[in-house]
């Protein structure tokens, strides 16, 4: 299931460019989540589907499930969850541990991905499939990657451990509705304040990973 890594090292010129190709959709789906946040309360009620499209992070996907249907959210949800992963998956293949060279740089070195990263790397080679399974994000494709898991048993655990993320979720806004329909009307009767909530949020999401992007 895994391959030998790769040297680490610095990447070269065209190897940054590479890097930055195959980063690009990771990248603008996670800008489209600041996105979907921001219009979360516009989008909650009217077009759940397209929220999740947005910003797929579990309380956008509890919310949105209590408005949705199960084939639509599963559907949807999955292939908006899967989407970056084989792009970072390959990103770690092509590059190894120089990859979290690249990443040092681009986000610093006390990026949260990089900390995720150091805190799971030492169980991957027992229990990498497992931990892909159960938490199948930026982090752990990259690290897929990385410490070369091959493409097939990757895509079906990812694919497995996402779905099962998706029945899960739309399972709990299923039992806790009335709980969870409270939250939808409050946020869809303070639209204005709520949004203005998110706007702030994001501001201050994005000040803070800029200045740990200068410190470094």
């Amino acid at each position: 299931m895994i391959e030998p890594e790769l040297p680490d090292g610095q990447l070269s010129h065209k190897d940054r460019r590479r890097a930055k190709q195959l980063a690009a959709v990771p990248v603008v789906l996670a800008l489209a989540a600041y996105l979907g946040q921001i219009l979360t309360s516009s989008l909650l009620t009217s077009q759940p589907l397209v929220l999740i499209s947005l910003n797929a992070t579990d309380p956008m996907l509890l919310l949105a499930a209590n408005q949705s249907t199960a084939v639509a959210f599963l559907i949807v949800g999955s292939i908006r969850l899967f989407a970056p992963d084989l792009f970072l998956h390959q990103l770690g293949w092509e590059f190894g541990p120089a990859t979290k060279s690249y990443l040092s740089n681009e986000l610093g070195p006390q990026s949260g991905i990089l900390r995720s990263i150091a805190a799971l790397e030492r169980w991957f080679p027992r229990v990498g499939w497992i931990m892909l399974f159960l938490i199948p994000g930026y982090p752990m494709c990259l690290l897929a990657g990385i410490t070369r898991m091959k493409r097939l048993p990757f895509v079906l655990v990812n694919l497995a451990g996402t779905f099962c993320r998706l029945l899960l979720i739309y399972w709990v806004s299923s039992v806790f509705t009335g709980p969870v329909g409270t939250v939808v009307r409050f946020i869809s009767r303070f639209s204005l304040p709520f949004t203005f909530a998110m706007v702030l949020l994001v501001a201050l999401q994005t000040r803070k990973r800029m200045n740990n992007t200068t410190e470094s």
